[in-house]
């Protein structure tokens, strides 16, 4: 964590800047967007998972999501959930999903990692415990999918995770109004999180002009990075949403898709990574 101090008004101010932030302001720098990768801790097995991550940071993807598999991922489309109901077969539990995220952060120390997961499995394993583990995994970040705003589960997260400037990001919807949006923002870090489009992941096409509306409404509030994330499905919508207003998309069940298909025709771990990196470094260069 880098601290920079400014004078303002005789005055001294810290500013944190941690790797989420570096990320954003080098893109920025650029012109250019993040690319925001996701898959299932432990899926399609523990070794392979972690292969795929590596090769996710290879091709250049920029932060990456680590799912901590849930039996009933309810925003999750099929897809998504499968893979996480076959990662808990294999009885990958959230000690072995931070476990992989540690090992990440050994092979890259620049890639942003965020764990991704919903409240009942963090809350069961102990908030101050998970805060302290994944700082200790090199984790930049946290998404709650089922945590409400201003709730005292919220509070209680936040304050743990900003302990270690691990940034609990928040996530906006389509139905967010203006003034709650004002209120999402006030204690907002890392970035924000606008969902494209109401349901689940990975079934219906978001649409860049709706999205995009949603990405500026948001900005008018905060001067966060706002990556935009749900029904980006293919690589004509990446290059839809390239010219968007968005500081970044996420990709995540056609990686989980991708994965799966090459699972099912016996490939083995490398080969499977190689696929994923190949695919990611494709969206990059079609992103920006």
């Amino acid at each position: 964590m880098t601290r920079i101090l400014i004078l303002q008004k005789k005055c001294w101010v810290i500013v944190l800047t941690n790797r989420l932030d570096k990320i954003f302001q080098n893109l920025k720098a650029k012109n250019e967007k993040a690319l925001i990768t996701f898959s299932v801790s432990g899926y399609p097995d523990e070794e392979t998972s972690l292969e795929i991550c590596k090769a996710i940071s290879d091709s250049g993807a920029h932060i990456h999501e680590l799912n901590i598999p849930h039996e009933e991922a309810q925003a999750d489309g099929p897809i998504i959930q499968l893979a996480n109901i076959e990662s808990i077969n294999n009885g990958i539990t959230l000690d072995k999903t931070i476990n992989i995220a540690s090992k990440l952060r050994t092979y890259n120390s620049e890639l942003g990692i965020c764990l991704m997961g919903y409240l009942n499995n963090i809350f069961i394993y102990g908030i101050e415990k998970f805060a302290k583990k994944i700082n200790e995994a090199g984790v930049d970040a946290v998404i709650c999918v089922d945590l409400p705003t201003d709730v005292k589960e919220e509070k209680e997260l936040n304050s743990a995770l900003k302990k270690y400037e691990i940034a609990l990001i928040k996530l906006i919807t389509p139905t967010t109004a203006d003034q709650r949006i004002k209120e999402i923002v006030k204690d907002a870090s890392g970035f924000l999180y606008s969902v494209n489009l109401k349901g689940i992941t990975g079934v219906k096409t978001a649409q860049v002009t709706e999205a995009n509306n949603q990405v500026k409404k948001i900005k008018k509030h905060t001067n966060l990075p706002v990556v935009a994330g749900f029904g980006i499905k293919t690589e004509e919508d990446v290059k839809s949403f390239s010219e968007s207003d968005c500081s970044g998309i996420v990709i995540g069940s056609a990686i989980i898709k991708k994965v799966t298909k090459s699972v099912k025709k016996n490939e083995d771990n490398h080969i499977v990574a190689n696929v994923i990196r190949d695919y990611c470094k494709r969206i990059i260069k079609i992103l920006n």
